[in-house]
């Protein structure tokens, strides 16, 4: 009698599991999630205010959708970094005389680089387009190609197409033209892609992922020139007499449509701009020509990513309207509105470029969402009230204000030294990073085929 009664309760548990299983089984409609890999840049890897780190990583958008698509915690691996991660996480000190932006000194270390298999996030910061079909190794010591790829002799692509995933999602092109606007530098060929060499290489890199089978998802390219690293900072600053006065660049006072990159606060802090004599430099503008360049660039881009997706049956995700979306209205969630406002907006981190972990999850549910709607699935969103409530919350800066972030002069200071470690770790050439004027090679060759 006491067997049968052991041997009942087994089989409630095991009747309990099983429904339990049954009820977690997400729909995915026709898309499978068996083997997940990701392509990308520093948006797919989790980058963040200045960094790659486990505590950024583990809210990486693809972490999002995995967790979401397959009910499971553990089984995505990604090319973990302790903190403070590589480079050091961008922080908000000195608050007085005015706020300083600054990296945290140190770095990490890997933590999961003997993994004998690649990652299923296969991202890497600063990567191009170009990178996915070419690049095996890192070209310099702040570059992370190494840290994913690990000197296998393989590209992004060929390591992540090699663990045969049912699913890719893929989200490259932003380093295509945000080199342009985050040095202030815009040189075809150089810090912009060519329109021909980026429609022949997105093609080749959908063909390699169809080839396998697996169904995709692909996002488009939001505009570079509308992030808090170009828009923040503006064009008339008040002086600490409370006089206003229109900042002096390169080619003299600065026009309507002009932008001052989010470093030059550290410039403007010392003096330059405020004068003919000691003006902006071309590194510090972004000119209204210069804004038109790489917007029509952008938006080629785009034309094509939704041309490629529309050819290969693949979910589009328009990110590009979501930053629109924030630039403008704002997105607006649990009584909460988020913009693009850098330190105060909530969206984007201390860099100006990347998001926040809200900025991720919200991204996350665009992926979900498309690929939902593409292929027929039920898979949940990700609860965004941790991210708005929760530990995983923006931290939003008690001290900033409207007056520290408009530009005023002394407000607050992007220094030097984040400046450059943060467009090294975006892929911009070294030559531009330290301003040096010595006339550039082109940075890589046009692919063919």
């Amino acid at each position: 009698m006491q067997r049968l009664k052991i041997l009942a309760v087994f089989l409630t548990l095991a009747l309990l599991l099983a429904a339990g299983a049954a009820f977690a089984q997400v729909n995915t409609g026709s898309a499978s999630f068996t083997r997940y890999v990701a392509l990308g840049d520093s948006l797919t890897a989790g980058f963040e205010s200045g960094s790659i780190n486990r505590r950024y990583q583990d809210n990486s958008y693809p972490s999002l959708i995995f967790r979401q698509a397959s009910g499971r915690t553990s089984g995505f691996e990604q090319p973990l970094v302790s903190e403070p991660g590589l480079p050091g996480i961008l922080r908000l000190n000195s608050l007085l005389p005015a706020p300083s932006i600054t990296p945290t000194p140190g770095q990490g270390a890997p933590i999961n680089l003997n993994l004998a298999r690649p990652y299923d996030n296969m991202a890497i910061p600063g990567a191009l387009l170009h990178d996915l079909l070419t690049k095996t190794q890192s070209s310099s010591a702040t570059d992370p190609t190494d840290l994913i790829l690990r000197r296998l002799g393989f590209t992004q692509l060929q390591q992540g197409l090699s663990l045969q995933p049912t699913f890719v999602t893929l989200w490259i092109g932003s380093n295509d033209a945000l080199g342009a606007a985050t040095s202030g530098i815009v040189i075809d060929g150089v810090t912009l892609t060519p329109a021909d060499q980026f429609d022949a290489e997105l093609r080749a890199v959908a063909a390699a992922i169809a080839s396998t089978g697996a169904k995709m998802a692909i996002a488009n390219i939001a505009n570079v020139t509308s992030i808090p690293y170009v828009t923040t900072i503006s064009r008339n600053v008040t002086l600490p007499s409370g006089q206003t006065v229109t900042l002096i660049g390169p080619n003299g006072p600065l026009q309507a449509g002009d932008f001052v990159l989010l470093p030059a606060s550290a410039a403007i802090a010392q003096g330059r701009g405020l004068s003919p004599a000691n003006p902006l430099t071309d590194a510090d503008v972004l000119s209204a020509a210069e804004v038109a360049t790489i917007q029509d660039r952008i938006n080629h881009y785009n034309a094509t990513i939704a041309a490629v997706a529309s050819e290969r049956g693949a979910a589009l995700v328009d990110a590009n309207a979501t930053l629109r979306e924030l630039a403008t209205t704002g997105v607006h969630v649990g009584g909460v509105t988020y913009r693009s406002s850098f330190l105060t907006g909530g969206a984007f981190s201390y860099d100006g470029v990347h998001p926040t972990p809200f900025g991720y999850a919200f991204i996350a549910n665009l992926f979900i969402d498309a690929i939902n709607d593409k292929f027929g699935g039920d898979i949940p969103e990700v609860s965004l009230l941790p991210f708005v409530f929760g530990t995983q919350a923006a931290t939003l800066s008690a001290t900033a204000s409207d007056k520290a972030v408009s530009g005023v002069a002394g407000g607050f200071v992007f220094t030097n030294e984040a400046r450059r470690n943060l467009l090294l770790s975006l892929g911009v050439p070294k030559w531009i990073v330290d301003g040096q004027p010595a006339p550039p090679k082109p940075r890589r060759p046009r692919h063919k085929g």
